[in-house]
C-alpha cells in the first residue's frame, strides 16, 4: 500500500480491487455484507471515464468469482456524466447489465446538488430497464422529500444518507438538527411507502428509532455504514440479528473521499494524524 493510502487507511481498502475484495471476504465472515466502490469523481475525458467503466466491470467479475457477499458502488461524474448524459448513462448501462447478469446489486452514489437530477433521471431509466439497483438520497437537502416520493412511486430503492457536500443554505438544511429531523420524516415515508431501503448513518440515535419502528412495520431493511467507522456499533448490531453493511472504498483517488470523511466528523482528524505518525 502507498504511502498516500496508508494516511487514509482508515477508511480506505487499498489500490486495486484485489484488496477491496479481502477485506470484503473477512468482514464476510464477521456477518456484514458489503459494498465496494472503485473511488473517483469529476472525469472530463473520454478514456479516462471508460476505464473507469472497464474498471467497475472487472471489479463485479472478481466479487462474482470470490463469491463475495458485495454489492457495487458507483459514481456518475466518474462514469462521464460531466462529459455527457447519454455517454455515462451508456456505461452506466455495461456495468449494471454486467451486474445483473450475475446478481450483484448496484447502488448509484449521490453527489453534490448539480448532479442530482441527472443522477436520479439516469437511475430510474436503469431501474426500469434492469432492477437490481439502488439510489442514495441525501436528507440534507430540502428537495429530497419529493426525490422520494418520486423514487418510491416507480418502485425504486432507496439509500438515505445525511449528505456529505457543502451546499448552499437556500437548498439545504445546515444545522446538523435540522438535517436529523429530516432525515428522520424520510426515513418513515419509506417506512410506509418501501419494501426494503437502507438506512445509511452512524447516528446512533436514528438507528435505534429505526430499529423500533420496524417492530411495527416489520420492512427489510438494512444499516450502511462506512469503512472504520462505529465498528463496535456496527458488531453489536450484527450480533443481535440485523442486517449491517460494511462500504469499501479502493483506489488512487482518495483525496477527495477523505476529505468529506474529515469534514463530517471532526475527531477524525486525530485518528488521520495517529496514522500518519505510527509507523
Amino acid at each position: 500500500m502507498s504511502s498516500l493510502i496508508k494516511f487514509a487507511r482508515h477508511w480506505i481498502a487499498g489500490e486495486t480491487s484485489g484488496e477491496a475484495i479481502k477485506i470484503a471476504k473477512k468482514k464476510n465472515q464477521e456477518g456484514f455484507g458489503v459494498i465496494i466502490n472503485y473511488l473517483g469523481e469529476h472525469v472530463l475525458d473520454n478514456i479516462e471515464a471508460q476505464k473507469n467503466t472497464d474498471e467497475n466491470i472487472r471489479l463485479v467479475a472478481a466479487i462474482h468469482q470470490e463469491k463475495v457477499n458485495a454489492s457495487l458502488s458507483i459514481k456518475l461524474s466518474q462514469l462521464g456524466l460531466l462529459i455527457d448524459k447519454d455517454f455515462c448513462q451508456s456505461n452506466v448501462e455495461k456495468i449494471v447489465s454486467s451486474a445483473t447478469s450475475k446478481c450483484i446489486f448496484v447502488w448509484i452514489d449521490m453527489e453534490s446538488s448539480p448532479f442530482t437530477d441527472d443522477t436520479i433521471d439516469i437511475y430510474l431509466d436503469i431501474f426500469h430497464k434492469y432492477g437490481n439497483s439502488g439510489i442514495a438520497i441525501q436528507a440534507n437537502l430540502k428537495r429530497s422529500e419529493n426525490d422520494i416520493k418520486r423514487i418510491a412511486g416507480e418502485g425504486g430503492n432507496i439509500r438515505l444518507v445525511k449528505g456529505a457536500y457543502s451546499e448552499k443554505k437556500d437548498i439545504a438544511f445546515s444545522r446538523r438538527s435540522d438535517i436529523t429531523k429530516n432525515f428522520s420524516k424520510l426515513m418513515g415515508y419509506l417506512f410506509y411507502k418501501s419494501a426494503y431501503f437502507a438506512i445509511a448513518s452512524h447516528d446512533e440515535l436514528l438507528i435505534n428509532e429505526a430499529i423500533e419502528v420496524n417492530k411495527t412495520h416489520k420492512r427489510r431493511i438494512e444499516f450502511q455504514m462506512l469503512m472504520g467507522v462505529r465498528e463496535e456499533l456496527k458488531h453489536n448490531l450484527v450480533s443481535n440479528g440485523f442486517n449491517v453493511v460494511d462500504y469499501i472504498p479502493y483506489g488512487t483517488a482518495w483525496i477527495p473521499y477523505t476529505v468529506r470523511r474529515l469534514r463530517e466528523r471532526k475527531r477524525n482528524i486525530l485518528l488521520i494524524m495517529r496514522s500518519v505518525f505510527d509507523t
